[in-house]
């Protein structure tokens, strides 16, 4: 069954992160989650991921924050985005101007992107780890890969999950677990928001891409496959 092969998967990547001493808290509380990114000493937020410019309410975002020896040393957030109809392109497009506060020059979507994230995404942002965690890679494996589990068990429902990347970090889309990537995802004119940049990428995967990375990262499920070939 898929919840719960996402609670073993969830169980095991907290599993690594306790070996590595590191600890996480998840929450929905959103007075406690203002309180906490400031503990994270995240130098600004991502529009997208503003609890004081967003509404949230409870069932459409969550955050999980990452602990060493108690104190918080990272934060990661994780939404639900219903499209319905819209198309991804419009859906940018209409955020950016709404949380930015600007009328961006949204000229171009990749085709990629367009064509496939639709119906029900999950979109993980606002990453942000303090120095005493910083650079380390398998932390940041386990903590990314735990964060898309859990976002799965929250809305299992989903479509996609998807994040933003810069380019220069494009190498952690395997470290994430991403099954795609596509490179120049959007493409601005004159009046591009803070941070988004032409060569910036999307990484994303589709429900079927996780439940197939759930098999074979399964020990167990691998050599039932293999007996079966």
């Amino acid at each position: 069954m898929f919840q719960m092969k996402l609670t073993t998967r969830a169980a095991q990547h907290l599993a690594k992160l306790k070996a590595l001493g590191f600890d996480v808290l998840a929450t929905d509380d959103f007075a406690e989650i203002e309180e906490l990114v400031q503990q994270t000493g995240k130098p600004f937020r991502s529009p997208m991921f503003d609890t004081r410019r967003n509404d949230f309410t409870e069932g459409r975002a969550f955050w999980l924050f990452l602990k060493l020896d108690g104190e918080i040393v990272g934060g990661l957030a994780a939404q639900l985005i219903g499209l319905g109809q819209e198309s991804f392109e419009h859906y940018i497009a209409r955020s950016t101007n709404a949380q930015y506060g600007i009328e961006a020059d949204l000229e171009h979507v990749a085709r990629p992107l367009n064509d496939r994230l639709r119906g029900d995404l999950i979109y993980l942002g606002d990453l942000h780890i303090s120095d005493a965690a910083r650079g380390k890679r398998q932390v940041l494996r386990e903590y990314v890969r735990l964060c898309v589990i859990l976002s799965a068990m929250t809305w299992p429902s989903f479509d996609w999950v998807f994040a933003h990347i810069p380019y220069q970090h494009r190498s952690l889309q395997d470290v994430y677990g991403f099954a795609s990537i596509t490179h120049g995802a959007f493409t601005w004119g004159a009046s591009a928001p803070f941070l988004r940049t032409n060569d910036m990428a999307v990484i994303y995967h589709a429900k079927a891409d996780l439940l197939h990375s759930l098999l074979i990262d399964d020990p167990d499920e691998a050599a039932k496959n293999k007996r079966k070939g």
